[in-house]
């Protein structure tokens, strides 16, 4: 009888199939507004989120040490934070660190504490899925980065056909995030972005405001009450027989 749904681009799909629809916004509003801080962006730190999985981790964050270690050649005055989702992942990390040599690099593993990074980071580098939502709203400049097993992104990508993998991409309905994808998530790619937008002042607002447009297409936040709402206006109607 009713569709609820996330995102504006859905309205239209379900409208066009005959269903009625409210775009109730991202209850993940109201959770990151819960979590915003005071203070400005530290313009020398740089965040690391390799992702929630034992296996993003594996094949992410060893990238990321290397960009951390081709970076701190030429910037040794900045800094890295990584976000661990837990202490397992935590663990991981370190151990990851040790195993690539890094052990003397400016990288700081933070547990549990990614939105308080967003905010704090003058850019970064994600792991595709939710956190890459949550930077779009904190306007973290960051870029996206995925890598999966090569036979499952070969499959992948004979049955999906999509032009952006970011949400953040699909709601600006055009490439706003750099998507480094499999071969393309390596270490100079993730260098070069990295660079560009920690030096260039230019590049990194124009892509703070690009995100900030795109952050509002999430909701202003009262996810709950506009579903509730548009469902006690449902059930009314059929009381009254409209």
């Amino acid at each position: 009888d009713l569709m609820l749904c996330l995102f504006p681009f859905e309205k239209e799909i379900f409208e066009d199939a005959g269903l009625p629809t409210v775009c109730m916004g991202h209850p993940l509003v109201d959770q990151l507004e819960a979590k915003r801080i005071e203070g400005g962006r530290d313009e020398k730190l740089i965040g690391l989120f390799p992702g929630s999985r034992d296996r993003e981790v594996e094949r992410l964050f060893p990238v990321m040490v290397r960009v951390v270690a081709s970076l701190h050649e030429r910037y040794p005055d900045w800094r890295f934070e990584a976000s661990a989702a837990s202490q397992p992942l935590e663990d991981c990390m370190r151990a990851i660190v040790e195993s690539e040599g890094a052990g003397r690099l400016p990288i700081d593993i933070v547990r549990g504490r990614s939105q308080e990074l967003m905010q704090r980071a003058s850019s970064g580098v994600v792991a595709s899925g939710t956190a890459t939502l949550e930077a779009t709203y904190y306007e973290l400049p960051y870029c996206l980065v995925y890598k999966v097993a090569w036979p499952t992104y070969l499959i992948g990508r004979l049955v999906v056909d999509i032009e952006h993998l970011g949400m953040a991409n699909i709601l600006a309905g055009r490439e706003i995030v750099h998507e480094f994808i499999q071969h393309e998530a390596n270490v100079e790619n993730i260098t070069s972005f990295v660079e560009s937008v920690m030096t260039d002042e230019n590049r990194r607002s124009e892509l703070e405001e690009n995100l900030r447009e795109t952050a509002q297409k999430l909701g202003g936040g009262g996810a709950a009450k506009v579903a509730a709402e548009a469902i006690v206006n449902l059930v009314e109607g059929e009381q009254d027989g409209t």
